[in-house]
């Protein structure tokens, strides 16, 4: 531009403001970083450094406006989940699905554990899917625990087990004593829940067979190694070969299905995005 007076008109100030900032920083820099030649001003070796610095910082500065115009927008940003391996395989598709088909400029990525692991890893998440209750003493203090699904544990069996006769209408929890279970792995939450049930039951079975998975209970069950459990979810996308039972007939094993995320003023819009899409079709699960 190589004019104070020009300068100034493009800032909207006054000429003596302009020239006031420009001695303040030749002041600040200790080095000359422009003459006068006539009615213009003509840049040092220095001054000359100096701008290419400040164009880069201008460009980084716009760059940074068009980040947060994009956050806001939900056109970029990244969303980290932390999930046991049932909720993200036979829950969380269909919200993931319907996330990028809303906000596709947004990042999703998902890691999968135990409850114990997601809860350990949470300064590292955005939001956690966790199975069964947990004492929220035990979360950070700026996450909170958010009630999402409710689920029921059956029994699985193959179609032609004498089980689907004798217990048409669902199963005591006696069977677990009387038949060869295939068990999930110790962390499973599936797994918690049925061995609390039987503890109060008063009720002790011996575990020879583990399995990884509600695709490793699947083919067990269907090879003829034994019954087994799963969620109710999950024995949806199972073939007709197997077929679900009711534990406790009247009442039925509830299994209950927690949300962990930041405290309210501490979410991403990316994050409460994915909330409101969790809770809404929540809701007409219901």
């Amino acid at each position: 531009m190589k004019s104070v007076t020009r300068a100034a008109e493009f800032l909207h100030l006054g000429q003596p403001a302009v020239s006031g900032q420009l001695k303040l920083l030749q002041e600040c820099v200790g080095e000359p970083l422009y003459h006068r030649k006539g009615h213009q001003i003509e840049l040092t070796a220095v001054g000359k450094a100096l701008f290419e610095y400040a164009e880069k910082l201008e460009h980084a500065l716009h760059l940074s406006d068009e980040y947060i115009r994009r956050l806001q927008a939900l056109d970029t940003g990244e969303l980290r989940i932390g999930s046991t391996t049932t909720i993200a395989s036979y829950y969380l598709p269909k919200y993931l699905v319907l996330s990028q088909t809303n906000y596709p400029g947004v990042q999703v990525s998902m890691n999968t554990g135990s409850t114990v692991e997601i809860i350990d890893r949470l300064s590292d998440l955005d939001l956690g899917f966790i199975e069964g209750p947990i004492d929220g003493e035990s979360l950070p203090i700026d996450f909170d625990l958010i009630p999402w699904r409710e689920d029921e544990i059956v029994l699985v069996v193959r179609e032609d087990h004498e089980l689907v006769s004798k217990f048409p209408y669902g199963v005591p929890l006696s069977v677990f004593n009387d038949y060869q279970v295939i068990w999930r792995e110790p962390d499973s939450g599936a797994r918690q829940l049925v061995e609390h049930a039987l503890a109060e039951a008063g009720i002790e079975t011996s575990i020879k067979i583990e399995v990884m998975g509600v695709a490793g209970v699947m083919g067990s069950v269907r090879a003829g190694l034994g019954i087994s459990f799963a969620s109710l979810q999950a024995l949806k996308h199972a073939s007709a070969d197997l077929v679900p039972l009711r534990i406790k007939p009247r009442e039925g094993l509830k299994w209950y299905l927690n949300l962990i995320a930041p405290k309210k003023g501490l979410r991403s819009r990316a994050v409460d995005a994915f909330l409101e899409l969790c809770m809404e079709e929540g809701k007409n699960n219901h």
